[in-house]
């Protein structure tokens, strides 16, 4: 038994250790629950944490203003038999971003290795961001910076822009202005390097060895009770924040490669 135990222990410990280690793992099958506030939903690891937060901030405040929701969705790839426009579609109505009655919503979503990027629109703003003037967003605002490699600054200016389209289309005044793009370092960029992942994993596993060596196991035991738990109550929505108001698409957007 104590056997068993050890080994499923050193398993979860290791798939811990490379799913935090690969920001988009988790993102490759299927479309993620979102996590935090539904304004950005980074599982490719695009942006830095301020640049999260910055985000998040103008999505709220347009939010609570408006109650028209913009969001961004990065993921690795939307998978082999998916392209990205119905991949955004079902995101969009999963996510049930906008207003239900108002279906003000509008996602913008970028399959990184698949060199895809899409703006799905939900109904109620589909006169103020028509097909056309959303493939000129995309190209002015993100497809320049994907080409040079900065999927980063493709997300910012291109959320800032529907953000301010959005607020446009309500009469509204944002208090935070889009600003000049900065290139973070490479300390802001990889807060986590992948090594450092794999050091966290091999503590997890010393402090398994410690347990069973001196406790038995017994913390080990409970923890793995814990996690059956949780995989048997199906995990979660990843906890707190801003969700869905329940909006819906049509279909309404655009897409581009690079």
């Amino acid at each position: 038994m104590k056997r068993a135990a050890l080994i499923t222990a050193v398993f979860l410990a290791f798939l811990l250790a490379v799913c935090t280690a690969v920001p988009g793992a988790r993102a490759a099958a299927g479309i993620p629950e979102p996590a935090g506030d539904i304004y950005v939903q980074d599982f490719a690891g695009v942006l830095t944490d301020s640049q999260k937060q910055e985000l998040v901030s103008l999505g709220r405040q347009l939010d609570e203003q408006t109650k028209a929701q913009v969001a961004v969705l990065t993921v690795d790839t939307t998978g082999k038999d998916t392209n990205i426009d119905a991949y955004a579609n079902k995101a969009f109505r999963q996510y049930g971003l906008g207003n239900k009655t108002m279906n003000n919503g509008v996602l913008l979503v970028v399959a990184v290795k698949d060199r895809k990027i899409r703006i799905e629109v939900g109904y109620g703003l589909e006169g103020a961001l028509p097909d056309g003037k959303v493939g000129r967003i995309l190209d002015q605002y993100a497809i320049p910076y994907l080409k040079e490699n900065k999927p980063d600054a493709a997300v910012i200016n291109t959320y800032k822009k529907l953000a301010a389209e959005t607020a446009k289309e309500y009469n509204v005044n944002l208090q935070a202005h889009p600003k000049a793009y900065e290139r973070p370092s490479s300390a802001q960029a990889s807060p986590y390097s992948f090594w450092k992942q794999i050091l966290i994993g091999l503590g997890i596993l010393i402090l398994i060895f410690i347990d069973f060596k001196f406790l038995g196991g017994t913390m080990t035991y409970f923890l793995l009770n814990i996690l059956m738990m949780f995989f048997r109550g199906g995990g979660g929505g990843g906890g707190g924040g801003s969700k869905g108001g329940g909006g819906s698409s049509g279909g309404g957007g655009a897409s581009r490669g690079w």
